[in-house]
């Protein structure tokens, strides 16, 4: 008994669930390049967002400091504990939104990936945790993937956003 000519190969049970389908006929890969001004701007939001939180914690060391002192004498010990959080929070503020400034331009992807790294320490918060867990996952699949690197490489040579978005991102 002969087989069908279709049934001699076996089947493929890959799924192409996350390509672009006129990108993958064109032998372009898309990847996930369309996540990456995503993670940029969650990025700057996050790190304004720890910046506020920074600023309201050293606040209320000031308040805490400078106020008088029968008012606020026995909340010293808690201004200081606040400002102690604060500084992870102060630090990772400023690193996202420079690597955030950076990846919307395709540039300095190790940069981001270390904003993503050091905004774990914000988890001393217990504020910013979930938002920074759930960005450094969604962040750490998004960098890791091979079209982004290219588009990062692209970045880093000097190549304009326009030629990096025409390579990649029309492509629909």
């Amino acid at each position: 008994m002969a087989l069908p000519e279709d049934s001699q190969h076996p089947p493929n049970w890959s799924s192409d669930l996350f390509r672009d389908p006129a990108a993958h006929a064109a032998g372009v890969d898309r990847g996930l390049i369309g996540h990456v001004p995503i993670i940029a701007m969650l990025l700057i939001g996050q790190g304004v967002l720890e910046l506020l939180f920074a600023v309201l914690g050293f606040g209320f060391l000031a308040l805490v400091s400078f106020a008088p002192q029968k008012e606020f004498a026995g909340m010293r010990g808690l201004g200081i504990l606040m400002a102690a959080v604060s500084t992870p929070a102060l630090v990772s503020g400023l690193l996202r939104i420079v690597a955030g400034i950076f990846n919307l331009q395709y540039r300095r992807r190790v940069l981001g990936i270390v904003a993503l790294a050091v905004g774990l320490l914000t988890m001393l918060t217990a504020y910013c945790a979930p938002t920074s867990i759930a960005l450094a996952i969604y962040g750490l699949i998004v960098y890791v993937n091979d079209p982004v690197i290219m588009a990062f490489q692209m970045g880093d040579s000097g190549r304009p956003l326009s030629e990096i978005r025409s390579a990649y991102l029309t492509q629909r």
